[in-house]
């Protein structure tokens, strides 16, 4: 028995079992891409390690013929992935805000999303949320200036690449606090029916577009915290 168990560590940590650690962990790591682009990527690496494997070191004709399969399969979604981006141009506003929103998501997606949405001019004093109000728009800041109050305190601004709306957006809760432009806005207007059905068409840009949430929601915090630090000063 532990002439058995020896032999099968031996086997498992050869040099011949290398591409099979690496095809299975590999594909277990293409699952955990929230970019589809990377998920394709690995998932090939994957699979020419599989073929090695299966056709090599295990002289498996049926599963390197399988292993062909699924590689051929994912070379063929990228290549469309990449036929489908290389047309895409985004103008300098709308490349920001997916350096702000959409990280790691594929042009042609990023493209789609956008166009959802609309671009418009918001006149200074506009109220973009009212605290204890549903949510009804998911707000981009591209030019300009906006002031959060909770029960009718100044409590942050918000400006250039921030967001407004995204914690009730998703959530359907109310609004936490009240928004006001302070000056001429430029932004990217969401509507919440047509953001939402667009997601639950493309789980990926939910993925990605909370991803962009956590982080302003930091930036914002890491602002109001230094206002308070300046205010307790001062």
């Amino acid at each position: 028995m532990e002439t058995d168990l020896d032999s099968l560590v031996a086997t498992a940590f050869s040099l011949e079992a290398v591409a099979g650690h690496l095809s299975y962990g590999l594909l277990v790591l293409s699952m955990l891409m929230s970019s589809i682009v990377w998920l394709r990527a690995i998932a090939l690496v994957s699979g020419i390690c599989g073929i090695i494997y299966s056709g090599f070191v295990l002289h498996d004709p049926i599963g390197a013929g399988w292993e062909t399969l699924f590689v051929l399969a994912n070379l063929a979604q990228f290549c469309l992935l990449i036929w489908r981006s290389r047309k895409i141009r985004f103008t300098d506003e709308e490349f920001r805000f997916c350096q702000n929103a959409l990280v790691l998501v594929p042009p042609f997606l990023s493209r789609q999303f956008i166009d959802t949405g609309k671009w418009i001019e918001i006149a200074e004093g506009t109220e973009l949320t009212q605290q204890d109000q549903p949510v009804e728009q998911l707000t981009y800041i591209a030019e300009g200036m906006v002031e959060v109050s909770v029960n009718g305190r100044l409590v942050a601004e918000c400006t250039d690449g921030d967001f407004i709306g995204e914690l009730g957006i998703l959530s359907g809760r109310p609004a936490t606090a009240t928004t006001r432009a302070t000056t001429d806005l430029r932004a990217l207007v969401f509507k919440r029916e047509e953001l939402l059905r667009q997601l639950r068409r493309q789980p990926d840009l939910q993925i990605a577009l909370q991803a962009g949430f956590k982080n302003n929601l930091r930036q914002k915090l890491a602002k109001a915290n230094e206002r308070t630090l300046a205010e307790t000063r001062s």
